[in-house]
Order: structure tokens, then sequence, then C-alpha cells
């Protein structure tokens, strides 16, 4: 059975896209869950979405949908929903494709429309925000997934691990609370990409500077006990 990779919130941030999955480099009969939010804020949202559309690797891609494609697509609706997103990163993101809205790719709307609210595995639930606790899967409200806090994450009823992004976790180190995992660790604001792998708790973080670290969630952090931190295993400059 391959290896499942998570990767948080990328928002514009290429480099650190690519150096991460050469870091990880995910093998054939592995799979990559993105967890949205491809685009907004960071240099490069129009290179993230076509390296994604391209993927050079032979494992699987999957893509969640985040709220930042969700304003992204809904921008064209009407001037008050091109303002809301151009102050909340679209103007980065219109930057990157020459400023004007109509140069935006056709694939590139399909790729935003296809992309999925969640994933789940037997012991696993990937989204971009989270779910409501008492709700199964199939009687959540899709469009609220990606708007869902980390600090307001429950266990879900269905007794799976719960990984997510959306809500940044400044210090730049994932945040455990046992039944839900946050990587959403600031790429698009100086701190770090990150990349999960759920079943053993290590991670992979890349940022703009070309830095590399690597490192374990504390199993005192997943029962709630001790400060909230990481076991750094391994750490390289650029």
């Amino acid at each position: 059975m391959g290896k499942k990779f998570a990767i948080g919130d990328v928002h514009g941030c290429l480099d650190s896209l690519k150096r991460l999955l050469d870091v990880v480099s995910p093998e054939k009969g592995d799979k990559v869950v993105m967890l949205g939010d491809y685009v907004d804020r960071g240099p490069d949202s129009r290179g993230v979405i076509d390296y994604l559309l391209e993927w050079p690797w032979e494992a699987d891609l999957v893509t969640l949908k985040g709220n930042h494609e969700a304003i992204m697509g809904e921008a064209g609706m009407s001037d008050d929903h091109m303002d809301y997103w151009e102050r909340v990163g679209g103007l980065e993101t219109l930057g990157s494709y020459g400023g004007k809205l109509e140069n935006i790719p056709e694939e590139h709307w399909e790729f935003i429309r296809g992309c999925e609210p969640y994933y789940q595995t037997k012991k696993v639930i990937y989204v971009h925000g989270g779910v409501e606790a008492g709700k199964s899967l199939k009687k959540q409200n899709l469009e609220d997934m990606a708007w869902h806090r980390f600090h307001d994450a429950r266990a879900h009823l269905s007794g799976k691990l719960v990984v997510c992004g959306h809500t940044i976790q400044r210090d730049g180190v994932p945040s455990d609370k046992g039944h839900t995992i946050c990587i959403d660790t600031g790429a698009c604001r100086g701190g770090w990409l990150t990349c999960l792998e759920a079943r053993t708790r290590k991670f992979w973080q890349t940022n703009e500077d070309g830095e590399v670290r690597l490192g374990m969630l504390k199993t005192s952090q997943r029962k709630g006990k001790g400060k909230k931190g990481m076991v750094l295993l391994a750490e390289d400059e650029k």
C-alpha cells in the first residue's frame, strides 16, 4: 500500500511547492492530497495551477477546493465579488495572469471547478477547512467545508483523523489536537509550506528562501499534554 501525503495551503508559492515535492519524492502507488488554496497572496498562482495540471510525478494527485478557489470562482459574478477577491489576495493572482481576468485560461477555470470538497480513506478525512463533528460526510454542507476554522474543531463522529489547512499556524509548526491536524503554516506570509504523512505524523517543510526542515509531531501534543511543538529531525539551509 502506498503512502499518503497531504500538502497545505500553497497560495502561489510555486518554488516552495516544487522544492517540497522534490524532498518528499512521492512514488508510484503513493497519493498526494492537496488541501486547497493554490491561489492568492503569493507570487505565482498561475504557475502553481500549471504545475498541478502538468503533474510530473507518478504518484496519484487529489486536489481539494479551498475557500480562495471558491472566492476566485465567484469573482466574475459582480463588482462586489471582484472587489472582495482582490482584497483577499486576488490582485496578486491577477498579476500572475497579466492583470486581466480574461487572461485566465479555460483549463484553469475547469481545474478550479473540478476540485473536490474532501477526500477520505479508511482512517483519515482530508479537507481544506474542517468538518461538522456531529454530521456524517454525506450530510455536510460541502461549501462550508472550505471555511471551518481549526480552533472550532472537534472529533468527528466517524472516529477518523481530520487533516486540514485554512487556519494559519503562525509559529510555522503544524498543530495536532489528536483528532484533527492543521498544516497551514503560512507559506505566503514568510512561513513554511508543509507536507504531512498522517499515518506517522512525520512532516516536511520548505519556504521561499529555499530552506528545508523535517519534523515529527510530538506524542505529548497529540495527547493534549505539554507545549505545542515538534521534534526536529533535520534542517538544511538553501
